[in-house]
């Protein structure tokens, strides 16, 4: 396959705390609703508030979940990422459908 063709992709292994963002896509939004379940936006805002002293609005978490919403976020902040998935009990990698990779 060419390298440079439309439907190749390159991937690459990074240490997770190597990336400070992420291109959100409207699959991830998804899956992010998903993970979330029933837990309330209001409810895991605050916890991510409480546990990580990082400030997010539950409108905010909305916005991710329906990146077509207007002024939806293009780039997501991976830490926050992290943070939802710890209180969900998820990894952070289930978002994007990639394996997980523990080195040692």
């Amino acid at each position: 396959m060419n390298a440079s063709s439309d439907t190749s992709k390159e991937y690459i292994m990074l240490e997770l705390d190597l990336i400070t963002t992420v291109a959100w896509k409207p699959a991830f939004g998804e899956k992010l609703k998903q993970m979330r379940g029933k837990v309330s936006r209001r409810s895991l805002a605050e916890e991510i508030q409480t546990r990580f002293d990082y400030k997010v609005s539950q409108q905010y978490i909305q916005l991710l979940e329906n990146p077509s919403m207007p002024k939806a976020p293009q780039n997501v902040s991976f830490q926050l990422l992290r943070y939802i998935c710890q209180i969900l009990g998820h990894d952070v990698q289930e978002i994007f459908g990639s394996p997980k990779i523990i080195s040692q």
